[in-house]
């Protein structure tokens, strides 16, 4: 079997556990590139514009058109610094925090369902061949 049908089967199972808590509703029309801005301003935490674009890599009109198109959307808000009336910090929304929470809940269900196929070894030659990979495709973007 090819690499491909392996991700393609690894894809069908994921997109199946979304639609079990009723991913598609809240979120069919949100783009990955979406998902990883949700993903990123949450782990940050109320971040500036400059500090999203920094950790996006993106340029900060880049960061800013997303987050404006995001907004549209009602996953994020944005609202003026107490510290400083100047400075935008971007926030979820409510439905911001529904899709992060509904996609990490899929996220787990995944990942117990593959420790129940692979013993400890093979999970843990997994992680490494995650690791390589990983390196690999870090290397080839820095």
């Amino acid at each position: 079997m090819a690499i491909s049908q392996f991700f393609e089967k690894i894809d069908r199972y994921y997109q199946k556990s979304l639609k079990e808590y009723e991913f598609s509703a809240e979120c069919s029309d949100i783009t990955f590139n979406a998902f990883l801005y949700l993903r990123k301003i949450n782990s940050l935490a109320n971040p500036t514009m400059s500090e999203l674009a920094k950790a996006m890599k993106v340029s900060k009109p880049s960061a800013s058109n997303m987050v404006a198109k995001m907004a549209e959307k009602g996953l994020l808000e944005t609202k003026a610094s107490a510290k400083d009336g100047r400075v935008c910090l971007i926030g979820l929304t409510d439905k911001g925090k529904k899709v992060i929470e509904i996609e990490n809940m899929a996220d787990m269900k995944f990942y117990e369902k593959i420790r129940e196929i692979l013993d400890e070894e093979e999970l843990e030659a997994l992680e490494m061949i995650f690791e390589k990979i990983a390196a690999g495709l870090e290397e080839e973007n820095a």
